[in-house]
């Protein structure tokens, strides 16, 4: 059907809005209209990607099939701002792609822009990223990788002619790949397993099988002891290392291209990784590894973004690689350890303590930690009869307390004490949990519970949930079922923590009897104080090399005051002082700047770090007034026709 229309608006207008989460600064509001009308929808749904093919916001309706459909409109939330800029918009009936456009968001956002939606089935490639690729549980990990969007394009590109082959019966798995890269956290592994190894395999870890070279050359593993795992995986992901290439050494490598050259394993697809110069070095040593790539079948990662090449990554996120080849964080200074390590506070236990505010926590907590410890002493020496090693959270307080901050430090605290395996933090919400149709809640609870094990799975909102009790059809509740069986297990080796307003969690808990008993820890989050609000604010300054003029200093505190007596229980605390300055004061001073600089050369050292009053009270008036609106009380997560 043509004559199909999307506009969309961001709304920066919180007191127009009758759902406001958490997590969500703004909102983009869609509306969908078909003129002629559709008919037999029983449920539409929008789908908003970034021009990356980052996934923005999601919004899904039930519809009557029995009723025409002309126009539909649909609130989207999220987390991130919906900068100005280029968006994909993918719209679904009764599950199946069938529209998508590219809109064009203006930087005012007192207009829609309205584009005519083309025919998904006129463009086989973006059907293919919509119903193949969007729903994989891999394709957010582009994300958490920072790869950028050229990589992103061409693997959609290179992903869907390989399928495409196989569709055609051309061939029957897909070819075998390498990926290679500079530096030494380039991403390498990341794209080569997480990404092409899950496309592969369709996120079965039962079919992805990981080796190395270096393993095999050096003795540590025999072939015969890996040729039957080889055999039953779909994706072999094998690492190219740094090696010394000897007679014995040349002649294993050569023997692993044999078995790639000669399809050995018919049903298995081989993707190499490694950095350019082990590569190069494998290639010039080993010359039946030569031909065995093609352009096609080749992935190479720049971390030089100045060389424009067409395979970029992303150097900053290091933490991210280091993840995914098993290091532990080390930003948080907490690596493995023997099972006493909890004699001695970790870095995250230590910046929980040089936070701002939150005495409370920090007691309850450092409380807490002890008896897991006491308990822990007791078990070891059969002192303990009950075997049980619950520690599943429940944090209350209003927005922009911390909650989401000190969720992250109790994973990595609890690895240090030897109570949790890996100690990293998987953080969620009811829109991510929540699928847009039958069973696919379910699915998504369970993958998030499966990545959360050996660390925090921290769902935030947690009381959006189970926000209507006479909702039957409320697929929220099927989050909850489905996570109590984790909360049920006597050693998860994972932490749930709730979290969310105190009077909306405890009303949540009631209408499970069996919740309230799950969660036996429990932890309030107090409001900041204008004093505390303050000391934040110089903090988030300091570190980002600002200085303040003592009059700008004494307006900010005012200001902070100010705001401060005025606050109702939506306020935003630490995360209305982030916004003040990153969306505010800095935003003023940058226009200062640059409109009174008439060149580049007049602008010094001190022009871009002295903030002055001016800057300060030109944020009251053009964000504050804004951001303190009285915001009216949040409902479940819904939709508007």
């Amino acid at each position: 059907m043509k004559n199909v229309f999307l506009r969309v608006k961001r709304n920066f207008d919180l007191n127009s809005n009758n759902f406001v989460p958490e997590y969500a600064d703004c909102y983009l509001d869609a509306e969908f209209s078909a003129p002629k009308g559709l008919t037999g929808v029983k449920e539409m749904s929008v789908r908003i990607y970034s021009a990356s093919y980052r996934l923005m916001g999601t919004g899904c309706i039930a519809h009557n099939p029995e009723r025409m459909l002309k126009k539909i409109s649909f609130q989207l939330a999220n987390d991130d701002l919906w900068d100005a800029g280029m968006y994909r918009a993918y719209i679904y009936i009764n599950g199946t792609a069938k529209w998508f456009c590219e809109l064009d968001l203006p930087i005012s956002s007192n207009y829609w822009t309205r584009k005519a939606m083309l025919p998904i089935e006129d463009n086989m490639q973006e059907k293919f990223f919509a119903e193949k690729l969007a729903f994989t549980s891999w394709w957010n990990k582009l994300y958490c990788g920072r790869f950028k969007e050229p990589l992103v394009r061409l693997l959609i590109e290179r992903l869907y002619a390989f399928s495409n082959e196989i569709g055609n019966r051309k061939v029957g798995k897909l070819p075998n790949l390498i990926v290679t890269g500079e530096g030494e956290t380039c991403g390498t592994k990341a794209l080569a397993s997480m990404i092409l190894g899950g496309f592969i395999t369709e996120d079965d870890i039962s079919l992805k099988y990981c080796l190395s070279l270096g393993e095999i050359t050096t003795g540590a593993y025999g072939w015969k002891h890996m040729e039957d795992k080889v055999a039953k995986a779909k994706a072999v992901i094998v690492e190219v290392p740094e090696m010394n290439y000897n007679d014995h050494t040349v002649n294993i490598v050569n023997l692993m291209a044999s078995i790639i050259r000669y399809d050995t394993f018919r049903e298995t697809t081989f993707i190499l990784h490694g950095k350019d110069r082990d590569i190069a070095m494998m290639m010039e040593k080993c010359v039946l590894m030569n031909g065995l790539f093609t352009k096609e079948t080749t992935f190479r990662l720049s971390s030089d973004r100045s060389i424009g090449s067409e395979y970029v990554y992303d150097r900053e996120q290091e933490d991210f690689t280091k993840l995914v080849e098993g290091i532990l964080d080390e930003k948080y200074g907490c690596k493995e350890t023997d099972s006493d390590c909890g004699a001695s506070p970790c870095k995250a236990e230590r910046d929980l303590q040089s936070m701002v505010g939150l005495q409370r926590v920090k007691d309850d907590m450092r409380e807490t930690m002890m008896m897991a410890m006491f308990n822990r002493k007791r078990a070891e020496m059969c002192l303990q009869t009950d075997s049980e090693q619950r520690n599943h959270m429940l944090f209350l307080g209003n927005p922009g307390t911390g909650k989401t901050t000190v969720a992250r430090f109790v994973g990595q605290m609890y690895h240090n004490m030897g109570l949790l395996s890996k100690g990293h933090t998987v953080e969620t919400n009811r829109s991510k949990l929540v699928g847009e149709y039958i069973g696919v809640t379910e699915k998504k609870t369970l993958e998030a519970i499966e990545e959360a094990r050996g660390g925090v799975l921290f769902i935030d909102e947690a009381y959006t949930l189970v926000s209507n009790e006479s909702d039957t059809k409320d697929f929220g509740k099927e989050v909850l079922n489905a996570l109590l069986t984790v909360l049920s297990e006597p050693e998860p080796d994972m932490i749930v923590i709730f979290a969310g307003y105190e009077d909306k969690m405890t009303a949540m808990m009631k209408t499970n009897p069996g919740l309230k008993d799950r969660f036996p820890l429990t932890f309030h989050f107090d409001d900041y104080s204008a004093a505390e609000l303050m000391e934040m604010a110089c903090r988030s300054l300091k570190a980002g090399n600002y200085r303040l003029t003592d009059d700008a200093h004494k307006c900010l505190a005012s200001l902070i005051e100010k705001a401060s007596s005025r606050r109702d229980e939506y306020f935003g605390n630490g995360r209305w002082v982030h916004n003040l300055i990153n969306q505010g004061i800095i935003k003023s001073m940058a226009r200062r700047v640059m409109t009174s600089s008439t060149t580049e050369r007049n602008i010094s050292i001190d022009l871009l770090c002295v903030i002055e009053e001016s800057d300060i009270l030109d944020a009251e008036r053009n964000f504050l007034c804004l951001k303190t609106a009285k915001i009216s009380s949040p409902r479940p997560i819904g939709f508007r026709a």
